[in-house]
């Protein structure tokens, strides 16, 4: 109940008022769901980056491990390559498989068990039986 010295407002300003005040409580809900957006937006950004950082470290352990596998590659490969020229310094001091050959050969000829070899006495008792033969 409205007392007699109180003012009426007019039902214009109390549907304006109405109305106001339906409009602020429109755009409160609206910020509020646009700044939760802009919350949930923020934290995947921040998840995002978080995701990004782990994986850049995980890239760069294994790109170290990839180069120090890589300089045990290349140091066992330099020792492989010493290690082939001392062999091939090493078998050019060998002989080779036709001198090899040759040696034998001449082990063969020079064998006195396999060779028939004259001693000097037996050379000149046959040299004289020629000699008396053909006298």
């Amino acid at each position: 109940m409205a007392l007699p010295f109180e003012k009426q407002q007019p039902s214009e300003l109390a549907g304006m008022t109405t109305e106001v005040v339906h409009r602020l409580n429109e755009s409160s809900r609206r910020m509020k769901t646009i700044e939760q957006r802009i919350d949930r937006m923020e934290q995947q950004i921040q998840t995002l980056e978080e995701t990004a950082l782990t994986q850049m470290d995980d890239i760069r352990v294994n790109l170290e491990r990839i180069v120090a596998k890589i300089t045990g590659v290349a140091e066992r490969l330099g020792g492989i390559e010493n290690e082939l020229l001392r062999i091939n310094k090493d078998m050019s001091k060998a002989a080779t498989k036709a001198e090899v050959k040759q040696i034998q050969t001449y082990i063969d000829v020079m064998n006195p068990i396999k060779s028939s070899f004259v001693t000097k006495n037996e050379l000149e008792r046959k040299l004289d039986e020629r000699i008396k033969k053909h006298a």
